[in-house]
């Protein structure tokens, strides 16, 4: 049975009349009762008592439970309309993403935090994994937006959406026997220090070491940024990992940036290049874009 039949009928009941009815839902009366007759013709007996200079509608026992009912089944399509336009919209489903090991918390506390409570029927799924791991889930579709730190494997087929620096620190506990004054610090500042790296980063500061000819006391080398953390916030070591400007560690640390040039690094946020996005996706980049934006002002 088609469902604006059962929109009428529920527009009868309501209106009191047929002829009510036909008026409110601009159809004419003719129509309206032709659609009462066959749906007491499908449900096999009478639904509604029409009795001449009376009012009001008198529904039979059927007409009652039928009055419920299509009550019932026009709320589900509405509720399926409504489900799938929020689906349409973006604001419904599940957001994919790939970070590199050391930008996940930043990236929760500073985009998805915001962005969950604007939207808060879309879910998260995050994959953290070093740059050849991520190369493969963006090109594999298992994740839609890559938050990077290192350049990507096979960079051509990416487009980076949004950039923005990052910095190799060295980070203290504000007890440590190796902090002092200065501002920022050499390679040579750290010579004889014990040193705690991470991941990506990790590589990338040994790699610039051995470029310079230097030689780190390195201590512990550690799969996450929070772990490399750790080793300071216990003042065993000095860690070494990738920050933003205005990135916090807490009271207890006490952050250093690395004075050379090949220290600057950046943070990419990339899709796969032609491409297109689900419209969560578009939307959440869409939020990332304004968000960028309202920070620089």
């Amino acid at each position: 049975m088609d469902i604006d039949t059962y929109k009428n009928f529920l527009a009868i009941i309501d209106a009191g009349s047929v002829t009510a009815a036909a008026d409110r839902m601009h159809i004419t009366q003719p129509s309206l009762s032709k659609q009462l007759r066959m749906l007491e013709g499908f449900y096999g007996g009478p639904l509604i008592l029409l009795q001449r200079g009376r009012k009001e509608i008198i529904l039979t026992e059927a007409g009652r439970v039928l009055y419920e009912k299509a009550k019932y089944i026009t709320s589900l399509e509405d509720s399926a309309k409504n489900e799938i336009a929020n689906i349409n919209e973006g604001v419904v489903g599940v957001l994919r993403l790939s970070s590199a090991y050391s930008r996940s918390p930043l990236f929760i506390s500073r985009s998805i935090k915001r962005f969950s409570q604007l939207y808060p029927k879309v879910t998260y799924e995050i994959y953290e994994a070093i740059a050849t791991e991520q190369t493969q889930q963006l090109l594999n579709g298992v994740a839609e937006i890559g938050i990077t730190t290192t350049k990507l494997d096979r960079p051509e087929h990416f487009d980076v959406l949004f950039s923005r620096p990052e910095y190799m620190v060295a980070v203290f506990n504000v007890e440590s026997p190796w902090l002092d004054d200065k501002k920022t610090l050499s390679l040579k500042d750290l010579q004889n220090i014990p040193l705690s790296l991470s991941g990506s980063g990790g590589a990338i500061f040994r790699r610039i070491c051995r470029d310079s000819n230097f030689t780190p006391k390195i201590m512990s080398v550690n799969t996450t940024k929070s772990t490399t953390l750790q080793w300071a916030k216990d003042n065993i070591a000095v860690a070494i990992v990738t920050a933003e400007d205005s990135e916090y560690f807490g009271d207890q640390l006490v952050i250093k940036k690395l004075n050379d040039k090949r220290f600057i690094m950046q943070k990419d946020i990339v899709k796969v290049k032609d491409r297109p996005l689900s419209k969560i996706a578009e939307k959440f980049v869409q939020f990332y874009g304004e968000q960028r934006s309202s920070e620089k002002k």
